[in-house]
């Protein structure tokens, strides 16, 4: 009876210090559960969703970021754009450029402007139609409808 008294005691202690073990030391998501990206965009509710024009181009508004399309690729993202430009000045401060990411938001307006790694700064600007349908003079410009 004691052996198995004993034998009880051992596998509890075991258990319990087997899952504090693996909480707190094996567990590879533990990073990134509680680290959150830098928020560069916060588009406005009315454009959030995916906008196409008749040359299979596109935008997809999340509520913190911009996705464009071009035909025969996937979307890229603006944020993530601008988060490796930020990534880049972490890594080699000696060759610092600024994202300078400048956002205006008025009732049926628009515009993003960054800088980009490598590249020229980019600017979309948006300017709702109706509310199926936006106005892009920036980058890729047209006419783009809701889908």
């Amino acid at each position: 009876m004691k052996k198995i008294c004993l034998l009880i005691i051992i596998v509890c202690c075991v258990s319990c210090y087997q899952d504090h073990y693996d909480d707190n030391y094996y567990d590879y998501d533990y990073d990134y559960d509680y680290y959150q990206r830098p928020q560069y965009i916060a588009p406005p509710i009315w454009i959030r969703g995916i906008w196409m024009d008749d040359k299979q181009r596109g935008f997809k508004f999340t509520d913190d970021d911009l996705l464009y399309i071009y035909p025969m690729q996937n979307f890229i993202s603006a944020d993530d754009e601008i988060y490796n430009l930020a990534i880049k000045n972490w890594y080699n401060p000696n060759q610092y450029q600024n994202p300078e990411v400048q956002e205006v938001e008025l009732l049926d307006y628009y515009s993003l402007k960054y800088n980009c790694n490598n590249a020229p700064s980019k600017k979309f600007i948006f300017t709702r139609i109706s509310k199926n349908q936006i106005e892009s003079t920036g980058f890729m410009p047209g006419v783009y409808t809701r889908q």
